[in-house]
């Protein structure tokens, strides 16, 4: 739509014009969060830019129902022929390659991007226009999963892997040419493990970064616009529904386009209470059945027999449940300490769902969490049996955690490291105190007031907590936070008054 993703569609293009830029863009993002418009957008930008050439483009897909969008071995000889379409020297050199070899289509994608690029490229060294290629989506290439059976995409993955190293390999032989590729994926791992992630050699954007209010404010405008086209003698919506419809898509432009969708399907009869429905705090199941489709594909891939172990599975759901009970935004370290797991482990566990947690590379950024909150209401509301979690599941592993981490070596006395009992707590720095035992400190109550009642956390308040109660009281004194010790033990109190009253 006009007027929106100028920010994300002004910086492409300050990298296609730039000469001294890498010449790969990876853009990255979550499934719904507008990647394949932006790439609709940047090719209809390109063609009419005179000064540059859409070389080509190919856009992947599993819900086309065509075989060959999914097919990672069509992608090179596509953006060979469309080329070849518009250059008379680049088709002379193509023809050249394959009366030497007539099957180089079905050769492997690295021979592909060789022989069907590479070489031919090499007769537009006298061009005047930049050459831009874009491929959309390259991680729907593969099989797409159903309910009843998943297809093993590992060699599709391993092909993608490949042809991503070569035209990266391809870029840097033909640094002189003014060849540029856009991709833009989901951040799945087979993806993030080449080297289209390497700074050093490709510039990168992930939508899921960018300001919040921007991307708001344009779905916004895309709802407005939308709900506007619809024939009406009254005004039937309101700019305060606009805006709670913006909020609740949340970054997901796929809602905002599936709720005006729904909201319009309806006609003038139904479509101003269909509206009502998905402004509600539930939103109508037609309006998030295809995020729930979604979220299943990836859920049902991520936890494939094949590569994954059971326990490994059920681990990973626990800490996504984990993830979603927090309450506030931890670090990879952080949650590994308060669940007593090592962050390789925690990484390996969260690897394959990178589309719908932001898992940030550092171990210390305070910044692991879902990418949207549909997620969240789809696990414990709508996912299938085996992929299911219970409300009470994160409470659960984070009131033990933070248990736990109460008997660790680092919690006891003088824990502000102060030189004397006389000195005041504004004098005392709390810079050791590390993240973990200060989320225990101050949230373990709260876990304990939401986590399923059971004898085993009653016992684990009364033999950890209750002997550590002193050494609690320091940290919040510490922290500046010892006056909402009272307030603590009162909801603690009212999960497990036995510990408490003994």
């Amino acid at each position: 739509m006009e007027g929106t993703r100028i920010d994300v569609l002004d910086r492409v293009f300050r990298w296609i014009t730039d000469p001294d830029a890498q010449p790969i863009f990876w853009l990255g993002g979550m499934a719904g969060t507008g990647k394949t418009a932006i790439a609709w957008s940047i090719c209809e930008r390109v063609q009419a830019d005179g000064t540059l050439c859409l070389g080509g483009s190919f856009f992947c897909s599993r819900s086309t129902g065509s075989t060959a969008q999914r097919d990672v071995r069509c992608v090179i000889p596509t953006l060979a022929q469309l080329l070849a379409r518009q250059s008379d020297e680049f088709a002379a050199a193509l023809a050249a390659e394959l009366k030497e070899e007539p099957d180089l289509a079905y050769k492997h994608v690295k021979v592909q991007v060789e022989r069907l690029l590479l070489k031919p490229l090499a007769a537009l060294s006298s061009s005047a226009k930049s050459v831009v290629f874009v491929i959309d989506a390259l991680d729907e290439c593969g099989d797409q999963p159903t309910a009843t059976a998943l297809s093993d995409n590992s060699e599709t993955h391993a092909a993608v892997s490949e042809m991503l190293e070569a035209l990266i390999d391809l870029s840097c032989s033909t640094a002189s040419l003014p060849i540029k590729f856009i991709v833009i994926s989901r951040p799945e791992t087979h993806i993030r493990e080449t080297s289209v992630s390497d700074i050093k050699v490709t510039s990168a954007l992930h939508l899921h970064t960018i300001d919040k209010t921007k991307v708001t404010s344009d779905i916004q405008l895309y709802i407005s616009e939308t709900l506007s086209t619809a024939p009406a003698n009254e005004a039937w919506f309101t700019t305060g529904d606009v805006k709670t419809l913006a909020e609740r898509a949340d970054g997901l432009f796929i809602f905002a386009a599936t709720a005006t969708k729904y909201i319009l399907g309806g006609g003038k009869g139904l479509r101003a209470k269909r509206l009502v429905s998905v402004v509600s705090p539930l939103p109508a199941t037609l309006a998030v059945a295809p995020l729930d489709h979604m979220y299943s594909s990836i859920l049902m891939e991520a936890s494939r027999s094949d590569i994954v172990e059971a326990d490994d599975m059920q681990q990973m759901l626990k800490l996504v449940a984990a993830i979603l009970s927090a309450r506030m935004s931890l670090s990879v370290r952080t949650l590994a300490e308060l669940l007593g797991l090592s962050t390789e482990y925690l990484r390996g566990c969260l690897d394959s769902l990178h589309a719908v947690v932001h898992l940030p590379e550092d171990d210390h950024d305070a910044s692991l969490r879902t990418l949207h909150a549909s997620f969240g209401d789809y696990l414990f509301t709508r996912a299938a049996a085996g992929i299911r979690i219970t409300s009470t599941l994160g409470h659960d592993e984070l009131a033990h955690g933070c248990l736990q981490r109460m008997v660790q070596d680092d919690f006891g006395f003088n824990i502000s490291r102060s030189m004397s009992s006389f000195a005041p707590d504004h004098e005392t720095k709390p810079d050791w105190i590390s993240l973990s035992l200060r989320y225990a400190c101050l949230h373990w109550a709260y876990h304990i007031q939401s986590a399923s009642v059971q004898p085993a956390l009653d016992d684990a308040v009364n033999k950890i907590f209750r002997p550590k109660f002193l050494f609690w009281l320091e940290v919040l004194s510490v922290l500046g936070e010892v006056g909402r010790a009272s307030g603590l033990l009162l909801i603690a109190g009212s999960a497990v008054s036995s510990a408490f009253n003994s």
